[in-house]
């Protein structure tokens, strides 16, 4: 299962995909397994061996769903093609994930992989902890 955090940066994750990619990018799409919210991010590929199927991608925090809890994503391979052309662009305007004035198209590849993450979105409340230093707690134990 991914472990990913909407307040970090940049999170790491390592999935062992059911095929091969040569790519530099993978898109997540899925939903939320309560309430079935759909999201779906990319990921750069930051290693990717062809002698250990491992793929280990990193993904800004600032990408992932708000809503905390455990969500399943299919992986798609990413590829960056070329230029678009507005008369010869064979992609529907509504699923295109970029914006015209881009100079690239990206398109969705074969699934590689199904993955369950779960995610620490930005609606969890913080736990307040309160210390103080006379709380030093000791035990012993007795082997008997």
């Amino acid at each position: 299962m991914l472990q990913l955090n909407k307040s970090q940066t940049t999170n790491t994750i390592a999935f062992y995909p059911n095929e091969l990619t040569t790519g530099s990018l993978v898109y997540f799409s899925g939903s939320q397994d309560y309430d079935k919210s759909t999201s779906s991010f990319a990921a750069t590929i930051i290693s990717n061996p062809l002698t250990t199927p491992w793929i280990v991608a990193q993904v800004s925090g600032s990408l992932l769903p708000s809503a905390s809890g455990q969500y399943t994503y299919d992986v798609y391979d990413l590829t960056i093609g070329g230029a678009l052309v507005w008369n010869l662009a064979n992609t529907n305007w509504n699923e295109e994930l970029t914006v015209w004035n881009d100079t690239s198209s990206i398109s969705v590849g074969d699934l590689i992989s199904n993955e369950r993450a779960f995610i620490s979105g930005s609606d969890v409340v913080p736990v307040t902890e309160y210390v103080s230093p006379d709380e030093n707690g000791a035990y012993i134990t007795y082997l008997g």
